[in-house]
């Protein structure tokens, strides 16, 4: 379901505050939801690979239309970059 917001329109700016807080959300999710994940830098750079990764990438824009994937990757390295300590 947060795929499919951070997905549903590929126009918006991934520095948006709307796409960022779905990307945190998305992250926080991931985080309580998995007890092995630490949310530094590692994991979100884990996300990256998968998702420029040629086989995500078709399954993403298969499913979130095409683009999907760039774009996620794109809202994930805004957010390591801009983000707060505390929010990695």
């Amino acid at each position: 379901m947060l795929y499919d917001s951070l997905t549903a329109d590929l126009s918006e700016d991934v520095s948006s505050p709307k796409t960022q807080s779905i990307v945190h959300e998305l992250l926080q999710f991931i985080q309580k939801n998995s007890a092995n994940v630490s949310l530094g830098k590692p994991y979100i750079n884990v996300l990256l690979d998968a998702y420029a990764s040629d086989y995500i990438k078709n399954m993403a824009d298969s499913k979130y239309g095409k683009g999907a994937s760039d774009y996620i990757v794109k809202a994930f390295r805004y957010y390591l970059k801009n983000s707060d300590s505390e929010n990695r």
